[in-house]
């Protein structure tokens, strides 16, 4: 009896710290404060424990978790001088069941973006995304007219439910001639 109380306790504790996927009001109100004290932050700065990056014209893929997303919507409402509704906190959250990764992509033709995928890797195992936002022409780069001349901001949603927030998941983007690209996240550490 003592073995089963203790398995139910270690159960709810564990999953009350995967912050990442539902926050308490504790964890919002962490979240906003993150955001107002970070307002004067570089944006770079602001998002790079939720960012992995593969380094200049390589590639770059950011996490968006209810935590961030609170808190750059807090961050918006300190510099636009003004309180957060609880509006604005549920809006922030838009909770869809879904993890959100935006990820930077560079090429040489304006339309390459289009051709790209993705999947996520945890425990051997893939999940596939269940929506995807892919431009159909993508911007010029910062080394335009040089290689990469082209850069494009793609977006893939995972279902949350496929998901253990206490592992490492890597995101791996695939190009159209099979190249993959891998974004590894230690969900644990992140909020």
């Amino acid at each position: 009896m003592i073995i089963l109380i203790f398995l139910v306790c270690f159960g709810t504790l564990r999953s009350a710290y995967a912050i990442f996927l539902k926050l308490s009001p504790q964890q919002i109100q962490y979240a906003i404060e993150y955001g107002k004290k970070s307002k004067g932050e570089g944006v770079a700065k602001f998002y790079q424990s939720w960012t992995v990056s593969l380094g200049r014209g390589k590639g770059s893929a950011s996490l968006f978790t209810p935590f961030i997303n609170i808190a750059h919507k807090a961050r918006k409402c300190a510099v636009e001088r003004r309180e957060m509704s609880e509006f604005d906190i549920q809006q922030a959250l838009g909770y869809d069941n879904t993890l959100a990764f935006s990820v930077t992509v560079y090429g040489d033709t304006f339309n390459f973006a289009i051709y790209h995928t993705a999947k996520l890797l945890q425990k051997n195992t893939y999940i596939l995304p269940v929506f995807e936002f892919k431009p159909d022409i993508a911007d010029a780069s910062e080394f335009w007219p040089e290689s990469p001349s082209e850069m494009a901001r793609l977006v893939f949603k995972f279902p949350a439910d496929d998901i253990d927030p206490n592992e490492l998941a890597t995101l791996i983007v695939i190009a159209p001639g099979g190249e993959e690209t891998s974004f590894p996240f230690d969900l644990e550490k992140i909020k």
